[in-house]
């Protein structure tokens, strides 16, 4: 999470390509927002469990860092705050999809939740960067925009955003259905595994090896000194 926060600032920040109060601006937001959809999922899921969950807080930044991308450089600071809540709350809603009878009969493997929070996060985050974009904040780093509908009146930005929605959406589809059925026909490359498979995890029927820890009768305990003592 470490890693993927801190390159999300620079990837932000950096976009403006300068260094000036915009691009501080982009990092601060970038920021705030990862770190109010972090509270918030996991708060959520301690007020549902009575547990804090380490994931939750992951997934609630991962939500805030989307919902923040295409407005970082555009809002000010409480609007970015509220970006982050309300990513967590969409973002979490929208896992709830893979349990549907919809997901099922279309046999959804979805175990990264990539759909609930770049898809769904990233829709609505265009749409809001249309909504909630100032003028003013791109003035910052001496550029001009018309700003969006809620702070500018510019109701032409909401609809560019929705546009751009509709676009990015069938090119990432239509793209990715492509390369996945071209690389479905590779022998030995084939996309999707039986069910079994995907059950028992994909990470050990692919490639042997796991993160979690599991029994392995054949295997024997590594100790760098014998017998895991060491002699002085």
């Amino acid at each position: 999470m470490i890693t993927i926060w801190g390159s999300w600032l620079a990837f932000d920040a950096g976009a403006t390509l300068a260094l000036n109060f915009q691009s501080a601006m982009a990092l601060c937001v970038t920021n705030l927002c990862a770190s109010s959809g972090a509270l918030t999922w996991a708060c959520l899921t301690y007020f549902q469990t009575r547990k804090w969950s380490l994931d939750s807080t992951f997934m609630g930044a991962i939500s805030g860092l989307v919902m923040i991308t295409p407005a970082a450089g555009f809002i000010d600071l409480p609007t970015a705050f509220c970006f982050g809540i309300f990513g967590a709350l969409i973002c979490r809603q929208a896992l709830r999809i893979k349990f549907t009878d919809f997901a099922r009969r279309w046999r959804w493997v979805d175990n990264g939740d990539t759909c609930a929070t770049h898809c769904v996060g990233g829709i609505a985050a265009t749409i809001c960067t249309g909504l909630f974009a100032q003028k003013e904040v791109a003035a910052y780093g001496g550029v001009e925009v018309a700003g969006g509908v809620l702070f500018d009146g510019n109701v032409r930005q909401l609809w560019a955003q929705i546009v751009e929605v509709l676009v990015g959406f069938m090119w990432s589809f239509i793209g990715s259905f492509m390369i996945i059925a071209v690389v479905d026909c590779v022998p030995g490359f084939e996309v999707l595994a039986v069910d079994d498979e995907i059950n028992s995890g994909l990470d050990m029927t692919q490639t042997e090896e796991t993160l979690c820890e599991g029994p392995h009768p054949d295997e024997e305990d590594y100790f760098p000194t014998s017998k895991g003592i060491i002699e002085l």
